[in-house]
């Protein structure tokens, strides 16, 4: 049975660039700032690290620290060069999310189309309540859809504009 208090937004993009090219560059954590710059009420990433300053791999817990003065905590669940990365985020949202959120994960998704690649970006959010659920398909939705689709052009602006030497 699907979870009712579950909102799933997504994204998609196709890059002109080899998979691991893609993978490599939007796994990277000094990256982030770069694609995902927010949009309207959507805090933009200013800075993300692992805890233990390795390269992403499972199980590492990554922190993001957004323009709103907020530091997310996540998990990577999954890491699969070049097709998956998948993880969850464990705390760290500021009111009005904080009041709105329950749980919150994300999975990106790269498929190999002959020298291009395709990545899917689905991001689950579980809300607290049913006045919350309202309250973000209302208010929210739309904002962070169209972030994901703003961090996925810059990615591909980024990753094509460098020719793979990243």
């Amino acid at each position: 049975m699907p979870n009712l208090m579950q909102i799933q937004s997504n994204a998609q993009i196709v890059i002109n660039a080899e998979i691991a090219t893609v993978f490599d560059a939007s796994t990277d954590c000094k990256n982030l700032p770069k694609f995902f710059t927010g949009y309207q009420s959507i805090p933009a990433i200013v800075g993300a690290k692992t805890i233990d300053e390795l390269p992403l791999h499972e199980g590492s817990i990554r922190i993001v620290d957004n323009s709103d003065g907020s530091s997310i905590e996540e998990v990577i669940v999954l890491l699969e060069r070049p097709s998956t990365q998948k993880y969850k985020l464990i705390k760290g949202f500021k009111p009005p999310f904080s009041w709105l959120v329950k749980t919150a994960s994300g999975q990106w998704s790269y498929e190999d189309l002959d020298s291009k690649t395709k990545v899917i970006w689905n991001f689950y959010f579980e809300m607290s309540n049913i006045f919350a659920y309202a309250i973000f398909r209302l208010a929210v939705l739309r904002p962070f859809q169209k972030a994901q689709d703003i961090c996925l052009r810059n990615l591909k602006e980024y990753v094509e504009g460098s020719d793979g030497r990243l």
